[in-house]
């Protein structure tokens, strides 16, 4: 927030507000909710709908935290009948009832910038705002359906040219999670993009202009570049 103009310090602060007062923040498992959860939370998500000044996410009702991280009951059929099932790691989730989760160590390191370019909260929020369409496929509204389409070419690009760097083992800029998908693909970029947007940048600009694109709005102008990054 530091280094945001002061219209957009003043937006971000409007914001904050209005959706602290309308999302419904539930603590699980012990944990409480007081204003620093609340309020790290909201800042981090109405950073990235700054470019989208009626955007309060309307369909999310309810915000989860976890004092950690937590698990979650998988299972898959077997041949020859039965199932195995296994609990797996979760950082965050969105649901597309209208609930997010998260845990709450993760918001915080979110929020300091800490192991490199990684926010659950900006992650979550991209498939929330990923989920306007009704799923989450790694699209977010676009002006136009000529815009769409071209838009989605270009991204399908990028994964493909990700993809060819995990396999060759060369530098990308994200985690390779984002791998698992055109949801999280998108999802992984955005925390990059608006967490260290010089480093995206330098390692995809298309990539980096895709996000500027989705997101309007170009946060490398506003980000001091970051020693060793």
């Amino acid at each position: 927030m530091q280094w945001l103009g002061d219209e957009d310090r003043e937006r971000l602060r409007d914001w904050v507000a209005v959706f602290v007062a309308e999302k419904r923040f539930e603590g699980c498992r012990g944990m409480e909710i007081d204003d620093e959860v609340r309020l790290s939370i909201a800042g981090q998500a109405g950073l990235i709908v700054l470019g989208m000044p009626d955007e309060f996410f309307d369909r999310l009702q309810s915000v989860l935290v976890y004092p950690g991280d937590y698990l979650v009951k998988r299972s898959t059929p077997l041949e020859g009948g039965g199932e195995l099932e296994w609990q797996e790691p979760r950082l965050g989730e969105t649901w597309n009832g209208g609930s997010m989760v998260l845990s709450w160590p993760r918001v915080v390191e979110g929020g300091r910038l800490r192991d490199g370019p990684r926010s659950v909260v900006i992650h979550e929020c991209a498939h929330a705002i990923d989920l306007l369409d009704g799923e989450i496929d790694g699209v977010p509204p676009l002006e136009s359906a000529a815009s769409r389409r071209e838009w989605m070419r270009g991204m399908a690009d990028c994964r493909d040219r990700f993809a060819e760097a995990l396999d060759e083992e060369r530098f990308v800029a994200f985690d390779d999670y984002a791998a698992e998908g055109p949801g999280e693909f998108f999802a992984v970029a955005s925390e990059c993009f608006f967490q260290d947007p010089h480093r995206l940048h330098r390692y995809d600009r298309d990539l980096y202009t895709l996000m500027a694109e989705a997101w309007r709005q170009d946060p490398k102008s506003r980000v001091p570049v970051q020693r060793g990054r």
